[in-house]
């Protein structure tokens, strides 16, 4: 398995290492407050005063974008890490164990793929309560099956390989073997799925939010500001373009940078 950095110098990633810059630099970066209101300045076009314009309530539109950035990230990223962290043990264990084991865990997996996400997500918030941590845990739930199941079917190609029989032989734990014989060798699809894993949480959450069960007002979400700026579409078409735009491309970011490391990872 062989690893290049020059997926760091792809366009996608230079974007998203920019846009973690500017979700950490928020506070530093933006000229307002994002919970800020300017009653005489309503629903402004962009200019050099608001560069993405104002809200309804005269709220700075790149300062919402920029701490709403630090809520995608913050959830895209934890959520999906949480789901690595339990999906891919889970899924080790059962292709090694196999048998009812592996059946008992893989139903349970295919449960949770069966019911579409977003329908999941709601379900879940509706029984947690809304709000960026519920939201995040929730998003964190519907990603687990898919590093299950790559993890799980990458220990079924490798568990019948010599260097696995020897370790049995040797003596070795199932422990030992599966988290450092086996799972060594089936990380390099975990990883690829990583920044999927990533898109995916970050729509999740936008769509929760979207509906009122994630980041809720005042807090800027871009989601929250997409459910937000439907009233004014017409009136002021700018203060749903740009959040929508930015979910866009961070979505379309991360998936070519899946792509890449597809690519330059060899087995």
């Amino acid at each position: 398995m062989r690893w290049s950095t020059s997926v760091l110098r792809t366009p996608s990633a230079v974007f998203i290492g920019v846009l973690i810059a500017a979700a950490l630099a928020a506070a530093a970066v933006s000229r307002y407050a994002p919970t800020a209101m300017d009653k005489t300045a309503v629903l402004t076009v962009p200019s050099w005063r608001h560069l993405m314009g104002t809200d309804q309530f005269g709220r700075d539109i790149l300062s919402r974008l920029l701490f709403g950035a630090r809520v995608a990230l913050l959830v895209g990223i934890a959520a999906t890490v949480v789901s690595a962290v339990f999906g891919v043990p889970l899924g080790l264990w059962a292709g090694f164990r196999g048998g009812p084991a592996d059946a008992v865990a893989m139903r349970g997996v295919d449960t949770l793929l069966a019911i579409p996400p977003v329908i999941l997500a709601m379900a879940l918030v509706a029984v947690t309560g809304p709000g960026s941590v519920n939201a995040g845990i929730a998003v964190a739930v519907v990603g687990l099956p898919q590093f299950a199941r790559i993890a799980r079917a990458g220990t079924l190609a490798q568990r019948r390989m010599e260097y696995v029989e020897a370790a049995v032989a040797a003596g070795a734990g199932d422990a030992w073997i599966i988290f450092r014989v086996i799972m060594r060798n089936v990380l390099s699809p975990v990883l690829v799925q990583l920044p999927i894993g990533v898109a995916r949480a970050i729509l999740l959450e936008a769509s929760l939010s979207f509906l009122g069960l994630g980041t809720q007002p005042p807090h800027p979400s871009w989601g929250l500001m997409i459910s937000e700026s439907r009233e004014y579409m017409y009136t002021a078409p700018w203060y749903g373009i740009f959040p929508g735009a930015a979910i866009a491309l961070t979505v379309l970011a991360l998936n070519n940078v899946s792509d890449h490391l597809r690519s330059l990872w060899r087995v």
